[in-house]
């Protein structure tokens, strides 16, 4: 098939919502950046898991799951959605080449980088398996896709992507995830779409649906996680707090050290989009400030075993983001 033309933007580190910023820009025509369509995807969101039979047993996400993500956004935008996943490759392939065929670009993902030939320093080297990417063309050997980190239209084989595909990441999606979002040709005024996009996550923050949600879940882990050796044992503490360690880099990285869980990049987009809605927004902007401060503290902690100073370290935390969130409630309530 001859290959889609989008126009694309390159932003190392924002893969989840890379794709959809550029689907907007090439069906909408507004430029935005990809820190803005992660806030409007719910990039401010906190989720304590808490699951026995899972490995491991405790997680806890920043910011908000690409699943979750990709669907919000489609209803946000009033754009038709499909997603599979946990199906056979050549299922999956299928329906990519079924959107590919109707001119709509689907995402996939996560895919594990030790697969991806495009990134010569993890390609065989080292496993990443949180990878995402919007395919925009195929042949019978090869997919072609727009990498976040990446300028030019990639190629990978369809041997190598069945590889790096064949992934379950908790919190991210499992094996061969797809995501179509048909982009309307229309899309409500950016100022309505972010006015809606946070009153929904000041909601969720301040009034979950579920306990493992928001501010009441963040308070919940700070009151547990002291506790944990002794629920857990100490080998399914470790993989827990390995796997905290991990998510408070963005993008996760267990061996990276860009520790601040999402919330520069919510920073970012409030920044943006006080001024999409003429509201002042250094009040919450200086809340979340406080949280970057704090949120390497707790790296060091968790790091050290130290989980009294980790448990007081989330208590701050939680304490600025409640600040954060009610005044940001207050603040986009104020009539238009």
């Amino acid at each position: 098939m001859p290959m889609l033309t989008l126009p694309h933007r390159v932003a190392p580190g924002m893969c989840p919502v890379n794709g959809i910023r550029d689907l907007v820009h090439w069906r909408v025509g507004r430029y935005w950046t990809n820190e803005f369509v992660h806030g409007l995807g719910q990039g401010g969101g906190f989720a304590y898991l808490r699951f026995n039979m899972a490995d491991p047993p405790r997680q806890v996400y920043w910011g908000n799951a690409s699943p979750r993500q990709h669907k919000y956004l489609a209803g946000l935008f009033k754009a038709d959605f499909l997603d599979y996943e946990g199906r056979s490759f050549k299922f999956t392939w299928n329906k990519v080449l079924d959107a590919l065929d109707e001119h709509t670009p689907p995402i996939i993902g996560p895919l594990d980088m030790f697969h991806l030939p495009f990134y010569p320093g993890v390609y065989h080297e080292r496993h990443i398996p949180i990878h995402f990417l919007l395919l925009v063309g195929y042949d019978d050997h090869d997919a072609y896709a727009l990498d976040t980190g990446q300028q030019d239209i990639q190629c990978i084989s369809l041997a190598e992507l069945e590889r790096a595909w064949d992934v379950n990441v908790p919190g991210m999606g499992k094996r061969n995830r797809l995501a179509v979002i048909k982009m309307p040709d229309h899309l409500d005024p950016t100022s309505r779409l972010i006015r809606k996009a946070i009153h929904d996550q000041c909601q969720t923050m301040l009034k979950p649906p579920s306990s493992m949600l928001g501010i009441p879940a963040m308070e919940k882990l700070a009151r547990e996680i002291n506790h944990w050796p002794h629920e857990l044992g100490d080998d399914s503490t470790q993989r827990s707090l390995q796997q905290v360690c991990e998510y408070l880099n963005s993008p996760p990285d267990s061996m990276g050290n860009h520790l601040t869980a999402g919330r520069d990049l919510y920073i970012a987009f409030l920044k943006q989009a006080g001024e999409g809605v003429a509201l002042d927004f250094s009040e919450p902007i200086t809340h979340f400030q406080t949280v970057l401060s704090i949120i390497p503290e707790i790296a060091q902690s968790l790091q050290t075993n130290d989980l009294i100073s980790a448990a007081d370290g989330l208590k701050r935390v939680a304490h600025e983001e409640k600040l954060a969130f009610t005044s940001l409630s207050k603040l986009i309530a104020e009539p238009a």
